[in-house]
């Protein structure tokens, strides 16, 4: 749990970022779907929590079912099956044969390899270089709050790069985010950091200009991760707009996309992508992370003190983490 000092503290620099964020640009909050597009890949996205949905996309699909199998490097595997269609891909508007699938469950986290058969016949296979099982995403609140997930654990991809997925379908206010895993000792700079939503559209990455006003990074000692503070704009603007303009209303044939043939992007389910390093210099293992304390601090635009929540993420790992 966050200390009273450590959160007047952090209050207090969340206020000088507000105000440095007001003074410099106005938060636009009409640009909820002005994303580029998802670039064409096999899978889409590269990353899945339980549950979220997988596109898988190849010349070998055919019509019918297909048995989809997801392999962890250790042998552990789940099977779901699937019915492709021919449907507009979000990478480019064309529309093309591809398998939405629903991420399944009980696979360890990390890389996995996806295996497509069509009856007897494989029709595609995807490396786990290209996939990585999640987490499931840690939902946040609209309210000034510290949300604690105790004996968390985070996936890291083949390439080492450690993935955060959180739901924040609840905030449409303006929001300031802080987040520091405890006992994970993951540092970063800006360029480390890349936000993803789970459809695969790139949705923020931290540019050096933008220090001070859009995101700020700490480094509060060891043995903790760096703290990455991010301003995020209000959605007001954008949940109106897509209510009462007639051309942002969602296609009642396929969601994804608006009536006037744009992509509707989804900003609730978002994942954060660290390329980090550890403390002796060394990547992050591909699999899961050792289990530590995820505390998230969640904060309006005002000056109250927050309360905390707590979610005990796991079993398997001693009590929190020392402050």
């Amino acid at each position: 749990m966050m200390p009273k000092r450590g959160a007047r503290r952090l209050l207090g620099f969340v206020s000088a970022l507000l105000a440095l964020h007001l003074a410099a640009s106005p938060a636009d909050a009409g640009c909820g779907c002005d994303k580029p597009p998802p670039p064409p890949a096999e899978v889409r996205p590269g990353f899945a929590s339980p549950g979220q949905t997988v596109t898988l996309f190849g010349d070998g699909l055919k019509g019918g079912p297909h048995t989809i199998t997801f392999t962890s490097p250790s042998g552990a595997s789940a099977t779901v099956t699937a019915h492709s269609e021919q449907k507009k891909d979000l990478a480019d508007g064309v529309k093309k044969r591809q398998l939405e699938v629903a991420m399944p469950a009980g696979l360890p986290l990390g890389p996995a390899s996806i295996s497509v058969r069509h009856g007897n016949h494989e029709v595609l296979r995807i490396g786990d270089a290209q996939f990585t099982v999640l987490q499931a995403p840690l939902v946040l609140e609209e309210s000034d709050g510290i949300t604690v997930a105790q004996c968390y654990r985070a996936a890291v991809d083949a390439a080492g790069t450690v993935y955060f997925p959180f739901d924040v379908g609840a905030i449409q206010d303006r929001m300031v985010f802080s987040g520091i895993a405890k006992g994970y000792p993951l540092l970063f700079a800006a360029e480390d950091v890349t936000i993803w939503n789970t459809q695969g559209f790139l949705m923020q990455l931290l540019a050096p200009e933008q220090a001070g006003t859009l995101y700020a990074i700490q480094d509060p000692g060891s043995p903790h991760s760096f703290e990455l503070i991010y301003d995020r704009h209000e959605f007001v603007t954008y949940a109106r707009e897509h209510v009462h303009e007639a051309n942002l209303a969602l296609d009642r044939k396929d969601p994804r996309w608006h009536a006037d043939g744009t992509p509707h992007v989804d900003h609730d389910h978002l994942v954060l992508a660290i390329e980090g390093r550890l403390e002796d210099g060394s990547g992050p293992a591909p699999g899961a992370t050792p289990a530590f304390e995820l505390s998230v601090v969640t904060t309006l635009a005002g000056d109250a003190m927050p309360t905390t929540r707590t979610v005990r993420w796991g079993s398997d790992c001693t009590t929190g983490a020392a402050d």
